[in-house]
C-alpha cells in the first residue's frame, strides 16, 4: 500500500478500534490498574470541592479546565505521533489518559493556583508539581502498565507540565476578571 485511500485508512482504523476493544475488554476492565484509573477520575474532583472556597470555585474551575483541554490536546498529538502510550486505559475509545488529563493534572495545578495567589509562590508550587509529576507519578504509571514511554524523556515532561501551568495562570489572568 504506497499510497493508501482514505477508505483504506478507515479500514485499518476499524480494525484498530476492534482491536482495541477487545483488548480493553479482556485485559483492563476490571483490573486493579483499572480501579485506580476510576478512582483517579473521582476522587481528585471530591477533594477539590472541599478545599476550594465556594467563591473562588468559577475561576479556579476555569483554570482547571484550561490546563484539562490543553493536557487532553498534548497527549492526544504525544500518543498518535507514538510518544507514548496507555497499555490500560479506563475506557477503551479515549486514547489519551482521560483520568490524569481531565482529572489528576487540572485539580493539583488548580489547587497550586488557588493557594499561589501571587505569582513566586504559584511558580514554586508549580515546578513541584511538575517535577512530581515528571519523576514519580510518570514512573508509578509506567510500572503499574498504565502508561509507556516510547522518545520521551522525563526532563521533557518537566518543562511541558511547567510550561502549560504558567501559560495557564498567564492567559487565565488576562481572559478573567482580576481575582480578590
Amino acid at each position: 500500500m504506497a499510497h493508501p485511500s482514505y477508505n483504506d485508512v478507515q479500514q485499518i482504523r476499524y480494525e484498530l478500534k476492534a482491536a482495541g476493544y477487545e483488548h480493553w475488554l479482556h485485559n483492563n476492565l476490571f483490573t486493579w490498574q483499572w480501579w485506580i484509573l476510576l478512582i483517579a477520575t473521582i476522587f481528585p474532583w471530591i477533594i477539590w470541592g472541599y478545599l476550594v472556597k465556594k467563591k473562588d470555585r468559577l475561576h479556579v474551575f476555569a483554570f482547571a479546565m484550561f490546563i484539562g483541554i490543553v493536557s487532553s490536546i498534548l497527549d492526544v498529538i504525544g500518543a498518535d505521533i507514538l510518544l507514548w502510550g496507555y497499555p490500560t486505559k479506563l475506557f477503551f475509545m479515549v486514547p489519551p489518559l482521560f483520568p490524569a488529563d481531565l482529572t489528576i493534572i487540572p485539580v493539583v495545578f488548580s489547587l497550586a493556583y488557588h493557594y499561589g495567589k501571587a505569582w513566586r509562590r504559584y511558580t514554586v508550587y508549580s515546578i513541584i508539581i511538575s517535577f512530581l509529576f515528571a519523576y514519580v507519578i510518570e514512573p508509578f504509571f509506567a510500572w503499574a502498565n498504565m502508561y509507556q514511554k516510547y522518545n520521551f524523556h522525563h526532563w521533557l515532561s518537566l518543562i511541558g507540565f511547567f510550561l502549560v501551568a504558567l501559560i495557564g495562570r498567564w492567559l487565565i489572568e488576562r481572559i478573567l476578571p482580576l481575582r480578590n
